[in-house]
């Protein structure tokens, strides 16, 4: 097949530091290009090259709509698109006509946050990242969607012989409210653990918030903030932490990719039961859901993740991994391509 993969102009490919849908993007292009497909790659100019993958460069950091105008004529010799862009100008092509193609919008964010209304097609194609994020979607849209999990990097995201588990207790976020650092800090102060908080502070847009987080974690006996970390010091946190607390009691989380990492890495993972948590965790084997921040602070109080298995979190989360996330989409493609969509 002939794939066109459209990333967004925010960073090059493969991004130096942690990220999320570029990532993906970049596994996506990778994965199908090894799968034996054709495939053109949207991204920056700067971005690598892998073979089988031609890349058309984007300018870094310019608009969307901007970038489309550069590379709308190139869609018509290809045979289906995968759009993770934020704004899908793919599919003004497909609504005025011009684009003849399937295109397959993926939601990189809670459906509700992305579209009002689906694009005004016959058959809108939208991927979503969890059955949690399809449902939504079905509730507010009125539409099917395809469901195609996110993939991790076994290969990288794994244990470390070396490196010795600790006592304490890991927050790996960015500073947003939505992701719950106050309530791993709540939790903190109530159960006198220890407590690495690991994330960005910087790019939030609540600085408010994050400086207020950043300044609790000072004064609080065990609490350490220590800034965000490229991937390769992630899997080391992921490897000396007892378990992580993934603290998204005010966020519909669509994947979460954190979660998944860590229990590839061995570590257990308590998080609220929103979302696709319950897709991504399996309670009582790799770690709990809940629905309050008084049932995390009685599970660490009970020590309840120390009879989890480092094995049994990595089995779990093998799922999840790049080459089954890649030949779902190959699926999807075929399936695009052979019902005109």
């Amino acid at each position: 097949m002939k794939i066109v993969v459209i990333s967004t102009t925010i960073m090059t490919l493969p991004p130096a530091g942690y990220s999320g849908l570029e990532m993906l993007a970049w596994q996506q292009a990778e994965g199908l290009a090894k799968l034996g497909h054709q495939v053109l790659l949207v991204a920056p100019v700067g971005s690598k090259q892998v073979p089988g993958v031609e890349l058309h460069g984007t300018t870094l950091g310019e608009a969307e709509a901007q970038a489309f105008t550069g590379y709308a004529h190139r869609l018509k010799d290809w045979e289906v698109v995968i759009d993770n862009s934020w704004e899908k100008w793919a599919y003004m092509g497909k609504i005025e006509g011009q684009l003849k193609i399937p295109v397959m919008g993926v939601l990189h964010a809670p459906a509700g946050t992305m579209y009002r209304k689906p694009p005004p097609m016959p058959r809108p194609c939208m991927v979503c990242i969890s059955h949690d994020q399809a449902e939504e979607a079905k509730e507010i849209w009125k539409i099917d969607t395809r469901v195609a999990h996110n993939g991790v990097d076994m290969n990288f995201y794994k244990p470390m012989p070396e490196v010795k588990r600790t006592d304490r207790y890991l927050f790996l976020a960015r500073f947003s409210r939505i992701k719950g650092a106050h309530i791993a800090l709540d939790v903190a102060e109530r159960t006198k653990i220890g407590l690495d908080l690991v994330g960005d502070d910087k790019i939030t847009g609540e600085p408010d918030y994050a400086r207020e987080c950043v300044e609790r974690a000072g004064k609080l006996t065990g609490a350490i903030y220590h800034g965000g970390a490229p991937r390769e010091k992630c899997v080391e946190w992921f490897n000396s932490a007892k378990a992580m607390l993934h603290m998204n009691q005010l966020f519909r989380e669509p994947f979460g990719l954190a979660p998944v990492e860590a229990q590839m890495c061995g570590c257990p993972v308590i998080a609220f039961d929103n979302g696709a948590m319950r897709e991504t965790i399996k309670p009582g084997e790799t770690g709990f859901l809940v629905k309050t921040p008084e049932e995390v602070v009685a599970l660490v109080q009970a020590n309840s993740v120390a009879d989890i298995k480092p094995e049994r979190c990595r089995e779990w989360a093998s799922q999840f991994s790049i080459e089954n996330m890649v030949k779902r989409y190959e699926e999807l493609c075929k399936e695009a391509i052979e019902g005109g969509w």
